[in-house]
């Protein structure tokens, strides 16, 4: 008889196979798809499913080194829509396995000049911030002039992962920031994203986002790139600072509802125990349910025995055994 999977389409196995592998938590990619392979049972499937590698690595900002460098797999760095990315800090093209996290074949390639000053302003103004406030960033800024309009792409990524300890977690920030080449006010917007995974004894995931919208002035470059930057460090740590407000109040009544802390006794249940400690009950209930009974039957015994003696020493007193009364009791 065919099992379920069996009669589930190719198509639909791997849009299925798609939507697992999107929903990996950072910093555990491979450990998925190997799971999704075993799944399928079907490495023809799985290389059609392989098409969504790139949504996924350019959607976490995936970090890979280049070199010495560390470089961020970023929707804008994107060259051919597959495997082909750029990094802009280094004028550099690489090719990117996603499986093995490595990149290969690089080459240099000419900047867009015509945004260089825009962008390098901004990369170089960044990276004060981003030293004092994210220990492991990576970060990309890329640069582009299309209609008369420069254009900015920054991407802000950090992470720590513990897996010994059963928990992984990124923080990802992506601003886009647009003005007139001869400078102005120009428009940012932003998305800033945190996905937390703990799965000790169990499968919990945070996944908070924000978006941001505003103008911004851009007269010069030293000017739109310090402005640029003092606009992300304001939304960066409102929003950090509202997270651990929020998980702060959460932990004092929302969790706090679910269930209390400790039990009455103030102490941690020993799980392993309570099933010794059940047994121990019911054998205690049992003796107490016999308890009455065994009593009742020691009364009769005592009863028909001090009886017995009564009669046995009265017929020896009759025959002249017994010296006195007390002899029959």
């Amino acid at each position: 008889m065919a099992s379920g999977l069996d009669e589930i389409p190719d198509e639909e196995k791997v849009s299925i196979a798609r939507d697992f592998i999107m929903a990996a938590p950072p910093g555990e990619f491979k450990e998925v798809v190997n799971d999704v392979r075993v799944l399928l049972a079907n490495d023809t499937l799985l290389t059609k499913a392989s098409s969504c590698f790139h949504d996924y690595a350019t959607d976490q900002f995936t970090t890979v080194k280049v070199g010495t460098d560390d470089c961020l797999i970023a929707k804008e760095g994107s060259l051919d829509g597959a495997k082909s990315f750029y990094d802009p800090k280094g004028s550099r093209s690489f090719t990117y396995n996603y499986l093995k996290n490595e990149a290969s074949d690089v080459e240099v390639v000419d900047r867009n000049e015509d945004a260089e000053k825009w962008r390098y302003g901004v990369e170089k103004e960044l990276a004060t911030y981003l030293t004092e406030t994210y220990p492991n960033h990576v970060t990309a800024v890329f640069g582009k002039v299309e209609d008369g309009e420069v254009i900015l792409n920054i991407y802000i990524e950090d992470h720590q992962y513990n897996p010994n300890n059963f928990w992984n977690g990124k923080w990802r920030s992506s601003w886009t920031v647009s003005c007139s080449t001869d400078g102005g006010f120009g428009k940012i917007s932003g998305m800033i994203k945190v996905q937390v995974h703990y799965y000790e004894d169990g499968n919990v995931q945070l996944i908070s986002s924000k978006e941001e919208h505003d103008s911004i002035k851009m007269d010069n470059v030293d000017e739109g790139a310090k402005n640029i930057v003092e606009f992300i460090k304001k939304r960066e740590t409102e929003y950090q600072t509202a997270i651990n407000e929020n998980y702060r109040t959460m932990s004092d009544t929302t969790f706090k509802a679910l269930r209390r802390n400790l039990p009455i006794t103030h102490a941690l249940l020993d799980w392993d125990k309570l099933h010794g400690f059940q047994v121990g009950r019911d054998i205690m209930n049992r003796y107490s349910r016999l308890t009455p009974c065994i009593g009742r039957r020691a009364d009769i015994f005592m009863a028909k025995t001090k009886k017995n003696n009564f009669a046995n020493s009265l017929r020896e007193r009759k025959a002249g055994k017994c010296s006195n009364f007390t002899d029959m009791l």
